[in-house]
């Protein structure tokens, strides 16, 4: 091993070696260019004109690389400028364009891959959102996700089959061996989901729902058991298994929770004559009229926000010529639910007034929080909402909703 002259290895150096190695590396490896190095004390000034062959009288001093390589490979000992400074440290030198193009290089092999697997007129706006989200940057798996990707997108966006009702689990396991892939924590879930979203024309959903809709515009859902509405005496004509459990849980008076699996196998829904269906948001509701029971009526609830399976019973409802009717909270995410439900399947809103909120209403309720909502049926009912300043929720008026349900 060639040992380094002193007049190459004095620590004085090191900033000098620093600054000289730096623009080596922007350089590609390449003596080329210049540095400005300090020489402010005495014995740096000495050091360096050392290394230099000159005097150095200044405070400062440009040090050109192709002369320094010139001189380290005539008075080193070890060779030009890259074997001195590989001898100096211990951590590589690095070709820094070259690392730039690998890495380019690296960053686009899966996306051009994507474009020649996916063709179709969307795919360049899914590769771009690719590409500046950095999802598969320093992915060893990455050209696999896209190959992946790829067969359940091409599936899935074929305008020329109808969608084939699914879980995700099933696709994940048919299409690439894995009944887990195409969870939400999975990368390929991601990048199926920005392609989707792509071929859609949509920006990139930002919420749980809105998510769940996308999967489910294209036939695809999580699973078919692990999302519920709970119901409470509807019916449906269906003789199928699912179809008479419903069916034996209404004439019980009984509440069932009804899951996807269920609604695929239950046929059409069948509201008696005079029946109304209740959409409620709390289960404490369902859980009273069952207790209490009301003529007249049935009762489905949201459970807050409406999930899929929500939405398409109610669709089912609509379709069938239920008469809907809505109650809620009375408060702003309260609202805003109750307008998605009526604009979504007809509903009417019940006991949703003003009158019905002044009446409920207490000052020392829990405050409103959040952006105000306008119910889209009462402004009045805004108004004193934002007036009072209180919330009221549904549970806190359950009796007085059991006695007009009972009332008729």
């Amino acid at each position: 091993m060639n040992v380094l002259p002193e007049w190459i290895a004095d620590p004085v150096l090191s900033p000098m070696w620093d600054r000289v190695r730096s623009r080596f590396e922007k350089a590609g490896l390449d003596a080329r260019g210049r540095v400005l190095v300090t020489a402010s004390a005495r014995e740096e000034r000495h050091a360096i004109g050392a290394v230099l062959g000159r005097t150095i009288m200044r405070d400062s001093v440009w040090v050109d690389l192709l002369t320094l390589d010139a001189r380290l490979r005539e008075r080193s000992g070890v060779g030009g400028l890259e074997a001195v400074l590989a001898a100096l440290y211990v951590t590589p030198l690095e070709n820094r364009p070259a690392a730039r193009a690998a890495r380019h290089e690296r960053r686009e092999r899966p996306l051009n891959l994507a474009a020649e697997l996916v063709t179709a007129p969307w795919a360049s706006e899914w590769i771009a959102g690719l590409r500046s989200t950095g999802l598969l940057t320093n992915r060893k798996d990455s050209e696999r996700t896209i190959r992946e990707a790829a067969k359940v997108l091409r599936e899935l966006t074929d305008n020329e089959r109808d969608p084939q009702a699914q879980s995700r689990v099933e696709l994940g396991a048919r299409l690439v061996g894995d009944a887990h892939a195409l969870d939400r924590d999975r990368l390929l879930h991601q990048v199926v989901l920005r392609g989707l979203a792509a071929a859609a024309g949509m920006p990139q959903p930002d919420g749980t729902r809105e998510r769940e809709q996308l999967w489910a515009s294209h036939g695809v859902e999580p699973d078919l058991l692990s999302r519920t509405c709970l119901v409470w005496r509807i019916r449906v004509s269906s003789e199928e298994p699912s179809g008479r459990r419903l069916n034996d849980a209404a004439d019980a008076g009984d509440p069932v929770h009804v899951t996807e699996w269920d609604l695929r196998r239950m046929g059409s829904f069948a509201p008696a004559a005079g029946m109304r269906v209740l959409i409620c948001e709390n289960p404490r509701v369902i859980e009273g009229l069952a207790e209490r029971g009301a003529d007249g009526w049935a009762a489905v609830c949201t459970a807050g926000e409406p999930n899929l399976v929500v939405d398409k019973l109610l669709d089912k409802l609509a379709r069938a010529g239920a008469a809907l009717h809505y109650h809620g909270d009375f408060d702003w995410p309260g609202i805003a639910i109750a307008n998605r439900v009526i604009a979504r399947c007809r509903a009417r809103p019940w006991q949703m007034t003003s009158d019905n909120y002044l009446q409920a209403v207490r000052l020392d309720g829990p405050e409103l929080v959040g952006n105000h909502i306008a119910p889209v049926w009462d402004p009045e009912l805004g108004a004193a909402m934002r007036s009072r300043g209180r919330a009221v929720h549904e549970e806190t008026v359950l009796g007085l909703l059991l006695d007009a349900l009972a009332a008729g």
